[in-house]
C-alpha cells in the first residue's frame, strides 16, 4: 500500500498525476496516457504528458470515455520508455491524485514489471479530502467536483484531470486552513 500523508499536512510543493488506461485491471490492462503537473509554492513549474502505445487495440468504450483512439497511440513511446521518465519527473515529491489507489496500482505494477526502483513518495488522495471537506455534493467523482468548482477542463484526459485534481486539492487545503485558524 502507498504511504498516505497526514490530513493536517498540505504541502505547497507536490506533483499532481493522473493516468488513462485501457481498462480497470492493472495486471491485465495498459496505461495509455500519463499526465503530471509539478508545483512549487503552489505555483505550476513543470508539466509531464505522454500518450503511450499499449500495443493492443482499444475497446470502443475506452475511446468513447477518453476520446483517445488507436491511431492516437500508434508509434507513441511504450510504457518501458515512459515510466522511467515519469519516475524522474516526480522524484521524491509528494504525489496528489484523485482515487489515487487506482493510478498508483497501475504505476506500481509497471514499475515492478520493469524491475525499477519502488516509489516511496507520500501520497494525498483528493477523493478522501473532498469527502471530508465537501458535504453538499451528490458524489465525489472528479467530474462532479469539476462542476462543483465551476471548472472548464475536459474529463478523462490525464492533464485536464490533473488540473481539476489540483483545483480540488487547493480548495480542500484552503478550507482546512480556515477551519484551523
Amino acid at each position: 500500500m502507498y504511504k498516505n500523508i497526514k490530513l493536517n499536512s498540505f504541502p505547497d510543493d507536490y506533483v499532481v498525476f493522473d493516468i488513462e488506461t485501457s481498462g480497470l485491471d492493472y495486471s491485465h490492462d495498459k496505461i495509455i496516457e500519463i499526465g503530471a503537473l509539478k508545483y512549487k509554492d503552489n505555483k505550476l513549474i513543470d508539466k509531464f504528458h505522454f500518450l503511450i502505445d499499449p500495443k493492443i487495440k482499444l475497446e470502443k468504450i475506452i475511446t468513447d470515455i477518453t476520446g483517445i483512439t488507436d491511431s492516437d497511440l500508434v508509434g507513441k513511446p511504450t510504457i518501458d520508455i515512459v515510466i522511467p521518465k515519469f519516475l524522474d519527473f516526480i522524484s521524491n515529491n509528494v504525489l496528489v491524485g484523485h482515487n489515487v489507489k487506482f493510478d498508483y496500482d497501475f504505476i506500481k505494477y509497471n514499475i515492478k514489471k520493469l524491475h525499477l526502483k519502488y516509489m516511496e513518495n507520500e501520497i494525498i488522495d483528493t477523493l478522501f479530502l473532498s469527502r471530508v471537506t465537501i458535504y453538499d455534493i451528490k458524489n465525489h467523482r472528479l467530474k462532479t467536483l469539476k462542476g462543483y468548482l465551476n471548472l472548464k477542463y475536459n474529463s478523462h484526459r490525464a492533464l485536464d484531470d490533473c488540473y481539476t485534481c489540483n483545483a480540488v486539492y487547493q480548495y480542500c487545503k484552503n478550507k482546512h486552513r480556515k477551519v484551523l485558524k
